[in-house]
């Protein structure tokens, strides 16, 4: 579906996915959804009420889709982990960004996040099935390195070209 397919409602979800995955909770404003979205501020109050309630409704997205990509035996047989890791990453290339923001919003957000807990039902059992299974920290832990990896020699490639200028 394209943007221009989307209603209002779903524009300014899409836009606060991409911008709280990129810039956080605390990095992000209502105006920076807002301008990708092409909306005013206005209609994020409308359709969400709040920044923390568009912000919890991203997380549980992130959350379930973690979930359900944990939870698909079809990527995790026993006897070939590191291959069926591989092609689950590449059918699934946004999982290793999710799985780093919600790792980092746990750990920067903490105050916020145990309150969602708290108060979110849907949230709490997502997050429970998520992190109380020795699995899925484990898989999660080679999302992880994944992406640092990737970053590492991003970093290094970039600075090699630099050098050769």
């Amino acid at each position: 579906m394209s943007n221009n397919e989307l209603n209002t409602e779903d524009k300014i979800f899409e836009a606060a996915k991409n911008v709280f995955l990129l810039y956080g909770y605390h990095g992000t404003t209502l105006q920076q959804i807002a301008t990708i979205a092409g909306v005013n501020t206005a209609a994020i109050h409308y359709y969400f009420r709040s920044k923390e309630n568009i912000y919890a409704l991203v997380l549980k997205n992130n959350l379930s889709l973690l979930s359900e990509f944990l939870n698909t035996k079809e990527y995790w047989p026993n006897h070939e982990f590191k291959s069926s890791f591989f092609r689950a990453i590449n059918k699934n290339i946004n999982i290793a960004h999710n799985v780093w923001f919600i790792v980092n919003e746990i750990k920067v957000n903490n105050l916020l996040i145990t309150e969602l807990i708290k108060t979110d039902e849907e949230i709490n059992g997502l997050i429970n099935s998520i992190f109380n299974n020795s699995p899925n920290l484990k898989i999660m832990k080679r999302l992880i390195t994944c992406q640092l990896t990737e970053i590492i020699n991003q970093d290094l490639k970039n600075n090699l070209m630099h050098k050769c200028e």
